[in-house]
């Protein structure tokens, strides 16, 4: 596959950058950071949706915000998660104060480093749930269960989330 890439260590920032400036009517990026957020962030009373992780998918997750979807995505670098401040940084641009959801994969950089974001927020007294997506049937057997990662089911588990929170169900 070809691909058009300005800077090999830059692909992720610029990827972030040309989707705001390409649908700055659905999002907004946030300054200095690898993440963007929906337009309208924070919703006042709606639990926030944050999803996220590595950009070795260009960065996927950032396709899947805007209404009806999450309030935000935060992306590493290439096959790298995003480290915990920005997470955290992410969450409170979005926090509409009824809590925020964590939505990513069931991979060990992403549990850590939402993990650890979570806590900051704890601090803060601002309510923080995981969902840990791990469709993934071939990464690991039955008896492996728990190390299955996310891949193809991120899609609906975002949507029936943010299908709920835009009907105002709490966290």
């Amino acid at each position: 596959m070809k691909k058009l890439i300005n800077d090999p260590y830059a692909v992720a920032v610029q990827t972030i950058e040309g989707l705001a400036l390409a649908y700055p009517q659905y999002l907004r990026q946030l300054e200095g950071l690898t993440a963007v957020v929906r337009r309208d962030a924070p919703v006042a009373g709606k639990v926030a949706i944050l999803s996220g992780g590595g950009s070795g998918h260009e960065p996927m997750f950032a396709g899947f915000v805007g209404r009806g979807l999450a309030d935000g995505s935060v992306a590493g670098n290439i096959f790298t998660s995003p480290p915990p401040q920005p997470i955290y940084q992410t969450a409170k641009a979005i926090h509409g104060g009824a809590g925020i959801l964590f939505l990513y994969g069931n991979y060990a950089g992403d549990v850590l480093n939402f993990d650890m974001a979570a806590e900051m927020l704890g601090r803060e007294r601002i309510a923080v749930s995981t969902v840990r997506i791990s469709d993934d049937v071939a990464s690991a057997p039955p008896e492996r269960r728990g190390d299955r990662r996310g891949i193809a089911g991120d899609f609906f588990v975002i949507k029936v989330a943010a299908a709920r929170a835009e009907e105002n169900a709490d966290l």
